[in-house]
Parts: C-alpha cells; structure tokens; sequence
C-alpha cells in the first residue's frame, strides 16, 4: 500500500541550507535531481524574484557546489541547474539505486531539507529512514497519510477530534514517557476537563488505535512503525 511522508533532514551541514539560510525567502525549491556519471547530482533549484540577486552572489562560494548555470524565469520563479559534489552525506543516503521512493516537492531551508515522497510500501519508507540514521542525518517525520490524492492530510485511525487532541496533549507532555511527566490530572486541566473524564478519554483513544492497528485494519501499523 503506498503512503506519502512529509520528512525534515534537519541538518545545517546539508547541501545549499547555508545558502537557503542566507536568502530574503530562506528557501531553495528542488524540482529534480539526477545522479551524474562521474558521482555528481545535478540538482535543479529554484528561487522567487526577491532572492534571484541573493542566490546568483552567494551559490559560487558554496563548497558542495562545483556549477552553476541559469535557465531563466519560470511561471515558479528562476530555474538553476547546480551541481553538487558527490561527498555529501545527504546525497549518499538518497542513492536512488539503494531505495523506492517518487519525489513530489522538496525544499532546502535555513533548517535543513524538507520532502514530500510517495514510497511503494513501508518497508521503502523505512529504507530511507534507516540510511539517513546509517549517514547520521537527523530524520523527522512531520506528517504521513495512505492517500496519495491528499498527502498532507494526517491518518486519524477513527480517532475524534476529542481523542485526537487528548492523546496529542498525553504524548507533548510527557504522559507516556518513563518516568512519566505529566500527571492524569495536569493532562485535565490542560484539556479543561475532569482527572476521570481524561482517563476515560485517553482509554478509548488507545483501545481505538489499538483495534485499528492490531483488528481488521492492521496494515495501518505500517504507517506509525
């Protein structure tokens, strides 16, 4: 079953987040990337009109980057073709011999690199996944959903909206960890509720992820594995 994974590598030492960082739009959209002959990707970029000056004085000073060449003004803003040296980490865990995975949209900012991916199945997510751990590169997962029609709309298991946020809450506070940091009733009082109503809230949530993803809907565990 193919799913779609919005991931952050956010990583400062990735290719071109310096320059992303220095630019009025703090973003580089890639629109392709093709693995070279000689080890080299040729890495497609684009840039809107307010940072167009700030991209063409700053990408020759880069290190990863070998040359540079302007295509022009799209309807997206000014296409560049770069091309990066093969030495970088993030290139090397994105091998497209070594893993499934169609790009959508990616972006370089001042944090790292952010994606958009249709993977095949779970097992080619987490190829991914488990490269950029094997490369040291810190991998975020920000959202992932099983419609590729709709990529940025979250999986809910069944969840309400009630048992959404209270189990959201649970985890950002600590409620699950060992030792545990939030109590029962501080879980209440951020929800505005009652310490029994909490319980009670966070119980059927967990028995709904559970029978979603241990019941008949189980291939759904392949998404939060």
């Amino acid at each position: 079953m193919a799913i779609v994974a919005e991931i952050l590598l956010a990583d400062p030492t990735l290719p071109l987040v310096d320059l992303a960082r220095e630019l009025p739009s703090h973003e580089l959209s890639i629109t392709n990337t093709v693995l070279l002959g000689d080890g080299r990707h040729l890495v497609n970029v684009s840039v809107d009109d307010e940072s167009k000056d700030a991209f063409e004085r700053r990408v020759d000073v880069q290190p990863e980057v070998t040359s540079v060449t302007s295509i022009g003004e799209t309807a997206d803003g000014w296409l560049y073709q770069v091309t990066i040296d093969s030495t970088s980490e993030l290139l090397n865990s994105h091998d497209p011999r070594e893993f499934e995975g169609v790009l959508l949209k990616a972006a370089v900012t001042g944090e790292g690199v952010r994606e958009l991916k249709v993977f095949s199945n779970y097992e080619a997510f987490s190829s991914l996944r488990d490269r950029c751990e094997v490369y040291d590169i810190p991998f975020e997962l920000l959202n992932i959903a099983s419609d590729p029609e709709n990529p940025g709309k979250r999986d809910r298991f069944g969840l309400t909206d009630k048992q959404h946020r209270a189990l959201s809450v649970a985890y950002d506070g600590g409620y699950y960890d060992s030792p545990r940091s939030m109590s029962t009733q501080e879980l209440a009082d951020e929800l505005g509720i009652a310490a029994a109503s909490a319980s009670d809230l966070l119980r059927r949530a967990e028995q709904q992820l559970i029978s979603q993803t241990l019941g008949p809907n189980q291939y759904l565990n392949t998404l939060t594995a």
